[in-house]
């Protein structure tokens, strides 16, 4: 129930006009655990309902002392797919990650994608060429730490571009230190 409920609340509130349409669907799930074959499953289902061609499922998981793994999941409804931040072309719509610079959080990684894409030839006018397309359900994994216990907020946000809807997707979120803990959620506005 509490998935369902953040869900609809990520949903609608997800623009910062409360009138506009959400072209989204994103959820923010704090918990410790990962995305089960459950959990993706429901999500589909919910999709199913919409004409969304993504969801979005994001994580900060505790791996050691200072240390925690940010998880992002994007969910694919069938047909869609976007360019894979490991493509090696100059796209400008790839899944990047964007976090803004801060004395407290640090990267201890690059940011990596199971399953990994595969380089593949498009011959579409606009590429024409060898592309990272990811046109399955897929996990971003990237390690951070953070360097105090005192509270922090630090802002950032996930983009791509979703085919064929072929529309730029830009996603904010923000990180912040809660009594020595991360947390990520979506940033609302």
């Amino acid at each position: 129930m509490y998935k369902l409920v953040t869900f609809t609340i990520a949903i609608a509130i997800f623009s910062c006009n409360p009138n506009a349409p959400s072209n989204d669907i994103a959820m923010a799930d704090t918990a410790k655990e990962t995305a089960t074959l459950n959990q993706v499953t429901t999500v589909k289902t919910k999709m199913a309902a919409t004409t969304e061609p993504y969801a979005l499922k994001i994580n900060m998981n505790p791996l050691q002392k200072d240390t925690y793994e940010l998880e992002i999941v994007m969910i694919l409804q069938e047909g869609a797919h976007f360019v894979s931040p490991n493509a090696t072309g100059n796209f400008s719509g790839k899944f990047t990650l964007q976090l803004d610079d801060s004395e407290y959080l640090t990267r201890v990684s690059e940011l990596i994608e199971t399953p990994r894409s595969v380089e593949e030839f498009d011959p579409h006018p606009f590429v024409n060429g060898n592309v990272n397309w990811v046109r399955e359900d897929t996990k971003y994994t990237l390690q951070l730490k953070s360097g105090t216990k005192e509270y922090f907020s630090v802002k950032g946000f996930i983009q791509f571009t979703i085919e064929p809807r072929c529309t730029l997707e830009k996603i904010p979120i923000i990180i912040k230190n809660v009594g020595g803990e991360l947390r990520v959620e979506l940033f609302l506005c």
